[in-house]
This record gives C-alpha cells, sequence and structure tokens, in this order.
C-alpha cells in the first residue's frame, strides 16, 4: 500500500505574535490528526518547546526542538533530516513547523517545497506544504504602522522586524490578525487593507488568541510556490500596473505605483535621497540600473529605513550579439520590454506606501538621474 500524504504548515510571525498560541490550539484539536511539531528558537534554550511540552502535546504528537540556528540558513539540512525521518514514520498526518520570530519565510519554504519533491522522487513518503500561516500582533501592526513605537526586542532593532514582518505578510497563503479585541473596528479594516496592500491573495482571519477554525490552517490546500511568490503585490503592480488596485486598499489611501525610467541612476545621489523618504513609503522593490556599473542589473529592495542593493545579474543587452540573440530566442518574454537603443537597460521600482505623494517621490527619483549617452 502506498505511503499516506504528510501535509505540513509552517507557521511565522514576529516575536510575541501568538505562533506557540495557534500551536497549542493545533495539538488540542480534538479532529483526530496526529501532528508532529518542528519548532525552531534561536539560542540555546527552545523556549517555545518549553511551552509546547508544557501545554497541549498529547502521546500521538512529537516535538523535535531546533536549535542555536535558523531553519531558513543554518539549519536547513537539519530540517530535511527531520522531515524524512516523521514523514517515513507513517505515524503523522501532518507536520508543523514554529519557525523562529526572525526566519524569512521563503528559504523555508524553497527547502521544504525542494525536499517534498525530493522524497517523491526517491520513492519516499509523499508530503505536500500545505499553508504559509503569518501570525500578526493587531494591536503591535497598527503601532508599527502608525504610531511609531519603539519595536526593540532582544537584539532585533525596528528596522528588522519591520522588514521580516513586511517578508512574513508577502509570502504566506493565511494572515491571522490575532488579539484583533486590542484595535477598534476602524483599526482592524485599516489594517486589513494594509494587509491587502501588500499581499493580495493571502486569505485573511481575525482572531483573539489565536482562537480560529482548524479549516483556515489544515487541509487547506492553499500553497502554491509560485502562485504565493506572484501574490506579492510588488510582484502584481510589476507584471500589470494598470491593473492591480483594489478598492479597500484605496480607500485606506493605500497606494501602488510604478517607477519606470531608461536613465541610469547615480548611486551615490539615490542613496542620498531613499535616507530622507517619508515613512509614508512602506515598500519599495525593483530592478535599477546604475550608471556608475552600466551592464549590471541592480536588485533595490528597501523596507522602512532599511535599504538592501545587490547584483541581480548582467543586462542581457550586455552580452555579444550571438549571446543576445540566443538569450532573447530562448526567453522571447523578454522582448516585451526590449528597447531598440538601450536594449532591457531600465529601472523598474514598485513602491507601495500610505498617504504618498507621488508626484513628490518621483520628481525626487528624477533628480538621482544620471546623464546617459546611448552611444557609449
Amino acid at each position: 500500500m502506498a505511503p499516506k500524504q504528510v501535509k505540513i504548515v509552517l507557521i511565522t510571525g514576529y516575536l510575541g505574535a501568538g505562533k506557540t498560541t495557534l500551536l497549542n490550539k493545533i495539538l488540542a484539536n480534538n479532529e483526530g490528526i496526529r501532528a508532529a511539531v518542528i519548532v525552531n528558537d534561536i539560542g540555546e534554550v527552545n523556549v517555545d518547546a518549553s511551552l509546547i511540552k508544557q501545554g497541549a502535546l498529547t502521546q500521538t504528537d512529537e516535538l523535535i526542538p531546533m536549535t542555536n540556528g535558523c531553519i531558513c540558513c543554518t539549519l536547513s539540512e537539519d530540517l530535511a533530516r527531520q522531515l524524512d525521518t516523521i514523514a517515513n514514520s507513517g505515524d503523522f498526518d501532518y507536520i508543523v513547523i514554529e519557525a523562529s520570530g526572525i526566519c524569512e519565510p521563503i528559504p523555508i519554504a524553497y527547502t521544504i517545497s525542494r525536499f517534498c519533491d525530493e522524497s517523491l522522487f526517491a520513492g519516499g513518503a509523499p508530503l505536500a506544504l500545505d499553508n504559509i500561516v503569518a501570525v500578526v500582533d493587531a494591536a503591535r501592526m497598527f503601532d508599527e504602522f502608525d504610531g511609531g513605537k519603539d519595536l526593540l526586542e532582544e537584539d532585533i532593532d525596528e528596522e528588522d522586524s519591520e522588514a521580516l514582518l513586511i517578508q512574513q505578510l508577502e509570502f504566506c497563503t493565511t494572515v491571522i490578525l490575532n488579539k484583533a479585541d486590542l484595535v477598534t473596528p476602524e483599526q482592524l479594516a485599516e489594517l486589513k487593507a494594509l494587509v491587502r496592500g501588500l499581499q493580495k491573495d493571502a486569505v485573511i482571519v481575525e482572531a483573539t488568541q489565536c482562537d480560529v477554525p482548524m479549516s483556515e490552517i489544515l487541509n487547506t490546500g492553499r500553497f502554491d510556490f509560485n502562485r504565493a511568490y506572484e501574490s506579492a503585490a510588488w510582484n502584481d503592480a510589476m507584471e500589470h500596473p494598470e491593473e492591480h488596485e483594489d478598492p479597500e486598499v484605496l480607500e485606506y489611501d493605500i497606494t501602488t505605483f510604478v517607477y519606470e525610467r531608461r536613465r541610469p541612476f547615480d548611486v551615490d545621489a539615490f542613496a542620498d535621497y531613499v535616507a530622507t523618504w517619508p515613512n509614508e513609503v512602506i515598500r519599495t522593490k525593483g530592478l535599477l540600473w546604475a550608471v556608475q556599473d552600466p551592464d549590471m542589473s541592480y536588485l533595490f529592495e528597501q523596507v522602512g529605513h532599511q535599504v538592501r542593493l545587490i547584483e541581480n545579474g548582467f543586462f542581457v543587452a550586455s552580452a555579444p550579439e550571438e549571446e543576445m540573440k540566443r538569450i532573447l530566442e530562448e526567453e522571447p518574454e523578454l522582448l516585451r520590454d526590449w528597447d531598440p537603443v538601450l536594449g532591457d537597460r531600465m529601472t523598474k521600482l514598485v513602491i507601495i506606501g500610505r498617504h504618498m505623494d507621488r508626484d513628490a517621490l518621483e520628481a525626487g527619483l528624477d533628480a538621482c538621474l544620471a546623464p546617459w549617452n546611448p552611444e557609449r
């Protein structure tokens, strides 16, 4: 008889949002679901694992703590081994993974998805990542985006918490707005609009003490890696710049626009300008063309006051002619934005924010553009 498929749910959320509370709710379910639990907490003592042991863990469940690392990086191999052991034991229906509050969800989901594919190919027990749940402290989230309170948590500064929160929201299939009783109905509606401004497809569930129906967490069939990645609002806006606005989002003046230019930035001037951006700019992501390195495409990301600029590979137009022709034949979609002189050289940034002055932002960005001679 073929082994039964084991499904996986990944629970993310920043520190104190209620991930462990949700995990205990899952373990206390009376629907006969046998769950193995993998808990990842940073530090020598796995605090979350201790809490769960004191809570709802039963004889049909298994707890596997992972410490001194993060499952999105140093513990990824350990995670794969644990998944293999649990899945092939035949004792469990579900694997519930509680990620550390400082874990980025995409690398974890990639590790899980890759292992699920490899396990099936090798004839092991079939696994499937079923749901990625982002647990959000509604009161704290409202303060973070509206009140500017200090969010220092141990060694994590405000910018890091903000960045992680947005990354967790952008790459999930279910959002639990926990502690909904601590905000007003108007504030909750605004938070929903903010979530939708960052993530266009995830199911949003309101909760107090993470009390949600198990049907919103388990056996949802919601996760597909590509669909989850493409559902981030910045990605949707990049592909469909005129079709991404949502009436619920616009009601709270949460807007998105695409800044696209065929001239390179002076990176120094651009960095100086970004450092002065107003708090109304929540998220920016996209491709950047720099006059200092005109053949290289850069990836620019901004969350609050945290920014990152990394190499993203050479522009196709910088390749030798024969190589360029070969690439365009293999990837004809590149011709959609191809310029007869500049090729694919361009800056294309998606900017998401609240109460933004688009004209002022575009004027500030335009002032950072460098002179460019197409014949150079």
